[in-house]
């Protein structure tokens, strides 16, 4: 016979597994049971339905709000409050002339004082007035050996807002006057002169590239008379010899050699002299004691070959067997010197055609002998 203890142990361990054996049933009949199964799906049913209700019942009940009114106080009473800002103070370093891409070559005496060619000339009008005391009873007081001038240069625009030309020091500008193809002005702000031989003009509007402009200079300078060189002065006579950069110092426009433009050319002369240039003359106007002779266009030709002469002075005349007019202007006292000059001119002139086989463009070609001697040659 087992003792108590036993048998207590042995019913215990009956009850535990008897219990263990229920709880498992229990838990294997839930997890199988249908309707667990299908309790999350209801609960998400049901909260998707009551979310559509609700936006249903958003969309067809307005939502009503009590409306307040609050006044618009009247302009003049709203109070304004000045904000103010700290000051700050930007310096912007300030471009000088040298700085200037325009300028690179400027100053640089192997390029002649060179300037941009970013406006290409096409044709000068030019106009000068000549005080010549051109014998001992001329006298204009103040205004001997003065030349007025004007010049009206015709030129295609690179574009920018500025135009920069040759002109000497000694030539005081006056008005400057830019329009474009279609008669328009542009204004012209601003006049430099930040180096002796460049005109610089600042416009108010960019210019349009490939666009026909004008410029109108007016100007006024004192003729040389210290040297032959430029518009330079001997007694009784006013010439130019421009070789190589001295056309600036007749009158503003674009002095090198490689730019070539056609020239009309008007002087104004004292009355009992005579004016000659590079073309033959077209007509002569004498009016209160002034002489005004036009000359016809000239071919395109650089500015240096550009030549007048105002004087008294008789001459020697022959022609070429192409019919081109050769004359030699001199002092009166040295026509007989100038015999044998004047019957060179036109064999020498037949030669060189004949060489080169390209004949002479112009009509005529004078030569001009002063009292030192010298010729100047017009081409």
């Amino acid at each position: 016979m087992r003792p108590f203890s036993d048998a207590s142990a042995s019913t215990s361990r009956s009850t535990t597994t008897t219990t263990a054996v229920a709880t498992t049933v229990v838990s294997s009949s839930e997890e199988h049971s249908p309707c667990c199964s299908a309790r999350p799906l209801a609960i998400g049913v049901v909260a998707v339905s009551m979310s559509f209700a609700l936006i249903y019942f958003l969309m067809i009940v307005p939502l009503t709000l009590p409306a307040t009114t609050t006044p618009i106080p009247p302009f003049d009473t709203v109070s304004h409050t000045t904000v103010i800002l700290p000051s700050t103070t930007t310096t912007i370093p300030e471009i000088t002339t040298t700085e200037d891409p325009l300028y690179k070559y400027i100053e640089d005496k192997h390029h002649r004082l060179q300037i941009p060619l970013i406006h290409i000339p096409q044709l000068y009008e030019v106009k000068l007035k000549l005080f010549v005391p051109w014998n001992p009873s001329v006298n204009y007081g103040t205004d001997n050996f003065i030349v007025e001038g004007h010049v009206r240069v015709h030129f295609t625009s690179g574009g920018g807002s500025r135009v920069l030309l040759h002109s000497d020091s000694e030539q005081h500008v006056g008005e400057c006057l830019v329009k474009d193809e279609f008669g328009r002005e542009i204004f012209v702000k601003h006049v430099g002169r930040g180096f002796p031989q460049v005109l610089d003009l600042h416009l108010a509007a960019d210019m349009i590239h490939g666009m026909n402009y004008t410029l109108d200079v007016a100007f006024r300078r004192h003729i040389r008379r210290e040297s032959a060189a430029g518009l330079f002065a001997v007694p009784y006579v006013v010439a130019t010899h421009l070789q190589i950069s001295e056309a600036r110092t007749v009158f503003p426009c674009i002095d090198v050699p490689e730019v070539k433009a056609q020239f009309d050319t008007i002087i104004i002369h004292p009355t009992g002299t005579t004016a000659i240039a590079n073309m033959m003359d077209n007509s002569t106007v004498v009016e209160g004691g002034w002489t005004t002779t036009t000359f016809r266009r000239t071919p395109p030709m650089s500015t240096y070959l550009f030549a007048l002469s105002v004087s008294d002075y008789p001459y020697l005349e022959r022609y070429s067997s192409r019919g081109v007019r050769s004359r030699v202007y001199c002092d009166p006292s040295k026509l007989d010197s100038a015999q044998l000059l004047t019957d060179t001119i036109s064999p020498v002139l037949d030669f060189y055609e004949d060489y080169f086989g390209i004949p002479y463009p112009l009509e005529k070609l004078g030569e001009f002998a002063y009292t030192t001697s010298k010729f100047i040659i017009y081409t």
